[in-house]
């Protein structure tokens, strides 16, 4: 049965943060014909229906891009063609049978649609499958290729960002072709099963990994192959602590040997957050830690439900909360709601989807995330402050860390560690005038830098050879001119966003 294509009068769109509206020539909805019951059968006829799609843009000569939940801030779904909502593709497939040589277990793996959210998937692994992703983002509202697309990191000391728990994409490229990519170096899945899906199967490492954040460039991901693990649970503290020299080591070097950590006594934690709040340093920093276990260790709390804040929240969902509770955020402002909301607790006990929840969070804000590799990080936040006593924006400072990813141009790249540094504010010019300031100071004192492609960022073809070298961004074309073989499909799969970028 043809999935149902239900197009839309709307000829303008906005994003879920409403930080730009985009116009546009069609906005199409598409859903699974049985959209109750995910069958092998179903989800070819669709994509069928999504390769229809793209013969229409072909043949119209327009642009086309497909949609998940619309949470990045840039441009990056935008289109001014035809905008195709995938977020009701929603079909999970647990344990495909696997390649002879693949050396992990068949009941971590999971065949999800594009239009999955992260939200939903936690729920699945736990409920179905006793698993759990082995990281997420603090926000939990972006679907699954979205998240991946504009390369989401996570929040673990242990594990990289959220594309690195991706084995394998079937993306849609050309009415008449579409593929299964794995890594050559790791072959995941039997070859039966591209076959039963009628794809044309590829192994090859460079290009898998530079579609893995592919910006939307790449064709339509219609389905994302993901290595989970065994459940498991996050003890959980957050202290408000002063900034002495033992915490901006830990800050700068992920060094915890000068500072006491709450939680376990000298226990490495798993997660590790700093939120900083630069028109309020008398009273230290926020610190959040996690340790992880197999089961919620005996004594523990489960996590609070309602809470306006919680303990997974980074800033952008601090600001986003606080933005939606006053009309005006003012500097007085947040420091008071900061302190009522984002108070201190010990020993919370949940699953990563219990404590990384945020699924609605709009609010009037703004950010930018910056990666920073390990060692430079004292030099970036220091640099932060001090334009903020000169240039005082309404907005947090916060710092999260993730190994380095092997995504082409993930923003996360940094080895042996990337420090993604947030700036958060209230939607405003301010806001957005205080984050160039920190890029150009940072750029001037040689702080090498990276920015996450979601957020808030002024980069243009120059600035993205400077941040990640000629050969990666050459990689990468080349990687995307040999999946899209003809000019006119990388013109279809290409948007304003893209051609600043210089990457189309």
């Amino acid at each position: 049965m043809p999935p149902i294509i239900h197009p839309s009068d709307q000829k303008q769109w906005q994003n879920w943060h409403e930080t730009y509206s985009q116009k546009l020539e069609l906005l199409v909805d598409v859903w699974n014909a049985n959209a109750s019951q995910s069958t092998t059968e179903g989800y070819a006829d669709t994509t069928r229906g999504l390769q229809e799609l793209i013969a229409k843009a072909l043949w119209e000569g327009q642009e086309l891009r497909a949609l998940g939940a619309g949470w990045s801030f840039s441009r990056a779904p935008a289109t001014s063609g035809i905008l195709v909502n995938t977020k009701p593709l929603n079909y999970v497939f647990p344990a495909p049978r696997t390649h002879p040589s693949y050396a992990g277990s068949r009941e971590d793996l999971l065949f999800v649609q594009c239009g999955n959210s992260v939200a939903e998937l936690n729920h699945f692994l736990k409920a179905k499958m006793g698993k759990a992703l082995p990281t997420s983002g603090a926000s939990n509202g972006q679907t699954i290729a979205g998240a991946i697309a504009t390369g989401t990191h996570g929040s673990t000391l242990d594990f990289g960002a959220m594309q690195d728990f991706v084995a394998g994409l079937h993306l849609v490229v050309s009415p008449e072709r579409h593929i299964w990519l794995e890594r050559a170096s790791n072959p995941t899945i039997s070859d039966d099963v591209p076959q039963k899906l009628g794809a044309e199967l590829i192994r090859d490492d460079a290009l898998f990994n530079a579609a893995l954040v592919s910006l939307g460039s790449f064709g339509i991901v219609h389905g994302v192959l993901l290595v989970a693990e065994d459940l498991y649970y996050l003890q959980a503290y957050r202290h408000r602590m002063p900034l002495t020299e033992g915490l901006w080591r830990a800050m700068d070097q992920l060094d915890f040997s000068g500072v006491q950590l709450p939680g376990p006594a000298g226990q490495r934690p798993y997660h590790f957050q700093v939120v900083i709040n630069p028109n309020d340093l008398e009273g230290g920093a926020y610190v959040t830690v996690m340790y992880k276990h197999a089961q919620p260790p005996p004594g523990s709390k489960p996590p609070s439900p309602g809470s306006k804040l919680t303990q997974g929240d980074s800033a952008l969902e601090i600001v986003g909360v606080l933005t939606d509770m006053v009309s005006d955020l003012t500097i007085p402002v947040m420091s008071k709601l900061l302190e009522r909301f984002y108070g201190e607790f010990s020993n919370v006990a949940g699953t990563p989807g219990e404590l990384f929840t945020d699924t609605t969070t709009r609010g009037k804000a703004l950010g930018s995330a910056l990666g920073i590799p390990l060692g430079q990080v004292r030099r970036a936040v220091e640099t932060a402050m001090a334009i903020n006593r000169e240039y005082a924006f309404p907005g947090l400072l916060a710092l999260r860390y993730t190994l380095p990813s092997k995504a082409t141009l993930a923003f996360t790249h940094h080895a042996p560690m990337t420090c993604v540094l947030d700036i958060d504010g209230a939607g405003s010019a301010r806001t957005k005038t205080f984050c160039q300031k920190v890029w150009q100071q940072l750029t001037e004192r040689q702080v090498p830098y990276t920015l996450h492609w979601g957020k808030l960022n002024d980069l243009d073809g120059a600035r993205v050879r400077s941040m990640y070298g000629p050969e990666r961004v050459e990689s990468w074309r080349k990687a995307r001119a040999a999946l899209l073989t003809s000019p006119e499909l990388r013109a279809a799969f290409t948007n304003d966003y893209l051609r600043t970028l210089g990457l189309a």
